[in-house]
Parts: structure tokens; sequence; C-alpha cells
């Protein structure tokens, strides 16, 4: 019997090995000399004559966001990083042509199989290095798009990619336009939110592009990531209708039209949201903030009544910053990329300190008096605005706004940041890290009170998720061509602010016995319409600061 049993299970085992063999892919596979990787694991390495191209296998099981780092140990050694995904195709190729010490890519998405990682020479110098593998942040939020309002950004190398999201429009073709001003572009993808199908890219030899969106439902993502320039790669990208019936983008479709990367957009059938599919959780700390309570697109209107024409649409998948509410706690104001408009507390979820958000009272005045609405950015509790209503009788018709509240930037932690993101645990080399940053920007942080002052982006410059260990001081600070300030969001959800420090005009936080998380740093100006341009240091060595 057990002579049997023996015989018998060798065809099994065979099969077995067949289907292991088939699932590397034949270029993995003829020979040549390729080390296995896992996630979390650090491989040192060397690039030779002999092997100018040390490879790696990686193999997923299911998908998600990884992080990809070479770090050159040897010095004048300038790393180059190549990752290929399970069919062989050149998913990323970062040429390093500033000769870096470091070669990497954040927050890659990768599914189940096998990629193959190559380690090359940017500068043609061999030398060892270490490769290391790590589970990816999860990616910000989408930044939503309203129409007519440009928005710039940034492209880094080593930085995840920015993400934008809008809406169809059911009677009207939209046009969105991503331009930059760089010999090397970005890269920008079109892709359905829904199924995040692409449906439209761009080279970076392409510096300027234009989609047209045809009229019709349905969710839209941009995704605009690094092109391979070693600098970071600006760009500004802006929405608008094709009638011309809204606000319009600075060189939109009334100036010369761009080049068109594509005639038109198929639109997907929309996918249906299903119901039993949970939603992203939202933020527990840090500023309030509101989401579409079922995954589906929200209004958000003009003013805090359905009676008042919709802005725009927030998608299922952005989030507003909450400046204001009712009395009643009915409608929240909302701010969205300095857009201020209402939302109804019944269609979203909420998520942040939102206890604190201070209350809008709407005071009706005489017909015969036109008053100019006016809001306080100071710390008090309550904002008051005031309207003229169009009939004798207070709030018996519709309200008409005589004019718009002036807008006041603040600090908006779910933005995704200026400057990139990254991941470091405790006992981080190189210490300090380090990361170029350009402070200042329309936000006055005083509001925030406690002797906070300077100007600064909405956006955070920049993010960190922190993980503690055996070292007992991480310390933030930057240095920079002139006055600057710095403001730090801790996983804790409190802001704490400072200005000068170690005899210098240059700001320094410290934070004894640090904690696990999310750290949002935002680098200001101490002037109004200054920039200070700087590098911003993270380290764990007390010698190290400005």
């Amino acid at each position: 019997m057990r002579r049997i049993l023996s015989r018998s299970i060798w065809p099994v085992i065979l099969i077995v090995f067949c289907f292991v063999v088939a699932g590397v892919p034949t270029a993995y596979s003829q020979g040549e000399d390729t080390t296995l990787i896992n996630i979390g694991e650090n491989k040192i390495g060397e690039v030779t004559a002999e092997q100018p191209t040390p490879a790696y296998l990686l193999t997923i099981f299911d998908p998600q966001l990884i992080d990809v780092q070479v770090l050159a140990v040897t010095q004048g050694f300038a790393p180059a990083l190549r990752v290929f995904d399970p069919s062989g195709a050149v998913v990323q190729d970062v040429t390093n042509a500033g000769l870096a010490s470091v070669a990497q890519v954040r927050s890659l998405e990768v599914i189940a199989g096998v990629y193959r990682i190559e380690v090359a020479s940017a500068n043609g110098q061999p030398g060892q290095y270490v490769l290391g593998i790590q589970a990816g942040e999860p990616l910000p939020p989408p930044a939503p798009l309203v129409l007519g309002r440009s928005l710039d950004g940034s492209a880094a190398s080593d930085a995840p990619r920015q993400r934008y999201t809008f809406a169809g429009l059911e009677t009207d073709a939209l046009l969105l336009y991503v331009t930059s001003e760089s010999d090397s572009a970005p890269l920008v993808s079109l892709k359905d939110a829904a199924t995040e199908d692409t449906l439209a890219s761009t080279s970076a030899r392409v510096t300027s592009v234009r989609y047209r969106i045809p009229a019709g439902e349905g969710d839209y993502l941009v995704e605009v990531s690094n092109g391979g320039g070693a600098a970071s790669e600006p760009y500004t990208i802006c929405l608008e209708d094709e009638s011309g019936a809204g606000p319009r983008c600075p060189g939109g479709a009334v100036a010369t039209p761009l080049p068109t990367a594509t005639a038109a957009v198929f639109v997907p059938t929309p996918t249906p949201v299903q119901q039993d599919q949970p939603l992203p959780p939202l933020p527990s700390t840090g500023a309030c903030v509101v989401a579409s309570l079922t995954g589906g697109r929200v209004n958000v209107r003009s003013g805090p009544s359905t009676d008042y024409p919709v802005l725009f649409q927030l998608s299922g998948t952005a989030l507003a910053a909450v400046t204001g509410r009712l009395p009643d706690g009915s409608w929240f104001q909302v701010n969205v990329n300095g857009v201020t408009g209402w939302i109804s507390t019944s269609v979203v979820r909420i998520g942040g300190q939102c206890g604190s958000v201070p209350s809008v009272t709407l005071t009706p005045t005489s017909p015969a008096t036109s008053t100019t609405p006016t809001s306080s950015p100071t710390t008090d509790t309550t904002t008051t605005a005031t309207w003229t209503p169009t009939a004798t009788e207070p709030w018996t018709a519709t309200p008409t706004p005589t004019e718009t509240p002036a807008m006041v930037a603040t600090l908006n932690f779910s933005l995704p940041p200026v400057y990139g993101s990254s991941a470091l645990t405790s006992g981080f080399v190189p210490d300090p890290f380090t990361v170029g940053v350009t402070g200042g920007g329309p936000a006055n942080v005083s509001y925030l009170g406690g002797g906070c002052t300077g100007y600064t982006t909405s956006a955070p410059s920049f993010s960190l998720n922190y993980t503690a260990g055996a070292f007992p001081l991480l310390r933030f600070y930057f240095i920079g061509a002139s006055d600057s300030t710095m403001i730090i969001n801790t996983p804790g959800g409190s802001y704490i602010c400072v200005d000068d420090s170690f005899g210098t005009t240059n700001p320094t936080i410290d934070f004894n016995s640090p904690a696990s998380g999310r750290y949002d740093i935002w680098v200001g100006s101490f002037n109004s319409g200054g920039a200070v341009a700087g590098t911003l240091y993270v380290t764990e060595n007390t010698a190290n600061h400005p």
C-alpha cells in the first residue's frame, strides 16, 4: 500500500512543478542571475563591469501599493532603477539624470504576479547599493476640480502621483487642460473613477495636452506623475465646459487650442455603487472634513438651501474641508480648492474634529439696506454673514445673496502635499532625511491661535508617516533663504507652531518620545506674499539643527 501511494503522488508533484515554472515569465528564467526579494526586505547588491544590471524578482500575491528604493553605499555611485510588470512591460524607469544617491519609486500600484526590478549605474561608475521594498503609503484622496479654477502642481520623482477628480456634465462636453513649461513634462492619465480603467494617457515628450470629455454622467480620475526628470516637474491643470457657459480656464478654449491628445474620450457605462461595498474610512483626527454618504456625487450649492444653484458636484471619492455650519447643524459651509459653498449634512459623512467648527448665523436685513457680507478669520465661535431678502417679509421668499463673502484660505491636511510624502521608521538612514521645499502661500496661520504666525499653502508642504522605535527624539527643522515658520499637525490632531530657533530665523520642532503616525508639515514665510526656498530636514540626532 505504501509503495502504490509513493508512485501515485509523482504525477501530482510534476503537475504542480509545471504550474510553478509557468507562473514565472519566460524573460525571467533564461538562466540569468536573479535574486528573490520580498516586501519588507533590504538586499545589498553591487553593479560591476561583469554584472552591470543586477536583477531581482518580487512576487506579489494581492494588489497593493509598494515603495522601491535603491540607496548608494559606494561614494560617487548614482543608481538607476527599472521595474517590469508580470507581462514584461516597463512600468517605472527612474533614470536618475540628476545623479542623486537615491533612486526610488513611491506608491507603485502592483497586482498579483512576478515583478522584475533592475538596478544599474546612472553615471557609469560601479558601486554597492541597498535595495529595499516596503509596503507603500496609501495615496491621499484626489483633489476635486472646479470649473474654471486653475490649480498648480508639481510631479517629483520621489513623491506619489498627484490625483484629481471631477464629474461629467449631462448636457455639455468638458475640456481638461494640463500644461507644463519644463522640457521634461509629467505623465498624465485620464481614468474612469469607478473602475480605474485608463481612458487616455500622454508621454513625457508632450508638454501640454487637452482632453475632450463628451457630455454624459460619469466620474473621472486624473493622475499626474513624474515623467523621468531629475527635478520636480511643475504643471497647471484646469477644467472648463466646452460651450463657454461656465467659468473659463486661463488660456483655455477661447485661446489658441492646445494639442489634443485624443479627439474624444469614449465614456464607459458608469458602474453603479454597490451599497454593500464599504466606503473608505474618514480621518478621526485633524481638521473637520466631509465626504459623500453613499459614494455617489454630492451637490455643492452657493447657499444653505436647495433653492440655491449648484456650484459644482463633489465626487464620491473626494473630501471637502468644513469651514462653518448653520446653528441647527443642517448645512455645512465647505471650501474646495478656494471655492466656498454649502453641503447638506444629510448627504455626507463626517471625519476629523468637527466639534469646534464655527457656527454661521444668517441674519436677514431690511430690503432697503444693502450690506456687504463679512466674515472674521478670528477664533471666535460665531461668524456672522448678512444678506438682503427679496421680499418685504423676511424669510418668505428665496434669499438672494448680495455678494459672495471673501474666501479665507485655511490649512487643509486632506489635500495632497505639495512636495509629496514619505514613510520613515525609527533608525532610518541617511539621517537627516531631506526634501526641498519652498514655503509661503495665501493662508494666514494666525487663525490657529497660540502665537502661530506666517503664511503658507492650504495643502501641507510635506507629510511623513513615522514609525516610532528606540530613538527618543524626532526633530523637524527647515533652513531657508529668509525668515520662515513651521506648523505641524501631529498624529493626535493638534497643531504646533514655531518661528525662530537656535538663534536663527529658521524653525525647529522637536517631539520627545514621538508617537507613530502621520505628521503634516507646513513651511511658511514670515511675511505675507513671501516665498522661502530651502530644505526641510527630519532627524533623530540632537546634533542636527539649523
